[in-house]
């Protein structure tokens, strides 16, 4: 009885035969080759001889009723003729044995026992014991191939283990090889992770491949199916291997590309790092341009070394890639605008230098203390406790005021403007002023405070207040101090603020002191009424 579980070798022993005869046409019955037809016969072309032989078969095949011992052979003039149970199945002519380069009676003799060998291993494979058989076998082939794929599982993680504990044994060593490997520690141990999942991958699908084939190979149903998914696997197989030998000099390429920009990048991160923490200076070059200056030194080896490599990774030259990374191109310039200019001005911001982190600043409208500065955008924390996210094409574009550039170094000058009325002697009020400055927490007593006459009004004189200061983030807490201490000194000294006017009548009125603050014993003055003598007529 025929097992039909060596259809797969079959099939492959039967392209291998054909890929070494010459070109003809093959009888193929239940999807095994049985020879190679290269001769035509009266009228009949050799692809439609071995048409003819295939249908004969099958019919044969089919039909239980027909003896295969009940032969008949014809020798007629230049060619054999087989006939069974008064059937015609095929002829074999001298010009078939000229070509096969035999004898026409050993020829035929083959091809005879060959044919009848095909149709009871078609009947064999159709019966009930052969299916049942079959269905076993099936079975047990499923079994053992859940079975290897769970020990191809076990063994990767065992594997994967071992390798990271290889990894660290190597690494705790003080040499400079295992000094080197640590520095690429993590890189190494992707890369063998992943290769590693790969081999696996791929032994996995093997065996899968492997267990259904045999499967659809005991059915004759699904034997055809079988064979056409080895062979498409083998020769997946073969044109992977043909391409992966013909990509590696590519490869080989790319390795040292990435190679050499690996160790660039690695070279400019230490130098920013370097030149950050203040251990490397460059002249003119300041320390807060390092991380910008590596971000966007990074950005241009990563894009250089993908422009090289780009024409050596596998499809790179397909005119379907080159379209779709134009179109993408175009999308993504026409739809960043705005971020890219927002990108270019935050380079400019950068290398400008106009504030730091920290910083206390005035943009646009709004007053703060930097909290970030990005390539996009500029982070500000107002005195409300308000984040305000300016555009940093925004900022370019608007005037920045910044408090804290020379405040630790020459003070920031801190203002305000009083006005006093003229009966006030100026001496007087320079001096409140600037005593009330010198009381205000946060102003500097050197440089003094010092007193400008701004203005001499309509009915008071204008008198600013300058005080210094180095804490430009407190600002906000300086100013209100030091308007409370310019109230507190004039109302001791007896000096009215007519701010912005005033307008009373003295006769009968009290002063605008706060009652604390007057001299002892005031009382306001009495309201007095002259009378004046009628004119003379």
């Amino acid at each position: 009885m025929w097992n039909r579980s060596l259809s797969p070798l079959l099939a492959l022993l039967s392209l291998a035969a054909l890929t070494a005869q010459p070109p003809g046409s093959p009888v193929l019955f239940d999807g095994v080759t049985l020879w190679t037809l290269t001769q035509p016969r009266a009228n009949f072309s050799p692809a439609q001889r071995a048409e003819d032989v295939r249908l004969s078969l099958l019919a044969l095949a089919g039909d239980p009723r027909r003896d295969l011992a009940d032969l008949l052979e014809i020798q007629a003039p230049g060619e054999s003729i087989l006939l069974v149970d008064r059937v015609y199945l095929f002829a074999v002519t001298e010009a078939d044995a000229r070509a096969a380069g035999r004898p026409l009676p050993a020829l035929f003799a083959e091809r005879r026992d060959l044919a009848l060998q095909a149709v009871q291993r078609y009947r064999s494979a159709r019966s009930l014991q052969f299916y049942t058989r079959a269905s076993l076998l099936s079975l047990a082939a499923l079994l053992l191939g859940a079975l290897a794929l769970w020990l191809l599982r076990l063994l990767y993680r065992r594997t994967r283990d071992r390798l990271q504990q290889a990894s660290d044994r190597f690494a705790s060593h003080s040499h400079g090889l295992a000094r080197l490997f640590r520095s690429f520690e993590r890189q190494l141990m992707l890369l063998a992770r992943a290769s590693l999942r790969s081999l696996f991958l791929l032994l996995a699908a093997a065996v899968g491949l492997a267990s259904l084939s045999f499967v659809l190979g005991l059915f004759p149903a699904t034997a055809t199916v079988s064979e056409s998914v080895l062979l498409a696997a083998s020769q997946t197989g073969r044109l992977a291997a043909a391409a992966l030998l013909a990509y590696i000099p590519n490869l080989l390429l790319i390795a040292v590309v990435f190679a050499l920009t690996y160790i660039l990048l690695k070279i400019t991160a230490a130098l920013s790092r370097a030149i950050d923490s203040g251990a490397v200076t460059i002249p003119r070059f300041h320390r807060e341009w390092a991380q910008p200056t590596y971000g966007l030194t990074r950005l241009i080896l990563i894009l250089f070394a993908l422009v090289i490599v780009f024409p050596y990774l596998p499809g790179g030259d397909s005119p379907a890639l080159r379209g779709v990374s134009i179109f993408i191109g175009v999308l993504v310039s026409l739809g960043s605008g705005s971020a890219m200019g927002n990108v270019i001005s935050g380079l400019i911001l950068t290398y400008m230098r106009p504030f730091q982190v920290g910083d206390r600043v005035r943009i646009a409208d709004s007053v703060g203390d930097v909290t970030e500065k990005s390539l996009l955008v500029t982070r500000i924390r107002t005195v409300k406790n308000v984040e305000v996210i300016v555009p940093n094409s925004a900022i370019l574009g608007a005037h920045i005021v910044n408090y804290s550039t020379n405040a630790q170094d020459h003070g920031l000058i801190l203002n305000t403007t009083v006005t006093i009325g003229y009966d006030a002697p100026w001496r007087r009020v320079r001096e409140l002023l600037i005593h009330a400055a010198l009381e205000t927490p946060g102003v500097l007593p050197d440089p003094a405070p010092f007193v400008h006459h701004t203005s001499l009004n309509d009915f008071h004189v204008s008198y600013e207040i300058n005080a210094y200061t180095r804490h430009a983030a407190q600002m906000a807490s300086i100013y209100p101090e030091l308007h409370k201490n310019i109230q507190d000194a004039f109302h001791a000294g007896g000096i009215e603020i007519m701010s912005p006017g005033y307008l009373a009548v003295r006769d009968g009125n009290t002063v605008t002191i706060p009652e604390s603050q007057r001299t002892p014993g005031y009382a306001p003055p009495a309201f007095r009424v002259h009378s004046q003598p009628p004119a003379q007529p």
